[in-house]
């Protein structure tokens, strides 16, 4: 069975790495895959956790390995244990509306 880790500042995270991925993608959705692309150092189209870790090192949102699988778990709604880019978007941009659809 999985152990489940509660981290205490779990929103505070989670809004440091959708601050630090809006204000990185200036230009809406084109600049949110060129980010995407950047942090997939594998080039499969999804990012595995170590990917998402170094990204967000790299960016300067320093997170520890129970952070980085907190956050995927919550962003990753297929639970496949990856972040494709689909799952990155609404992570970041939010549902789409009837407008937007």
């Amino acid at each position: 069975m999985e152990k489940v880790y509660a981290i205490s500042n779990f929103d505070e995270i989670k809004e440091k790495v959708m601050t630090m991925c809006k204000t990185r993608s200036s230009n809406g959705l084109r600049g949110l895959r060129i980010l995407f692309r950047a942090m997939d150092r594998n080039r499969n189209n999804s990012l595995e956790p170590m990917e998402f870790k170094y990204a967000m090192r790299d960016f300067g949102v320093d997170l520890s390995e129970v952070e980085v699988s907190q956050i995927l778990k919550y962003f990753d709604t297929n639970k496949d244990g990856k972040l494709s880019f689909d799952e990155f978007l609404r992570a970041i941009r939010g549902e789409l509306n009837e407008r937007r659809a």
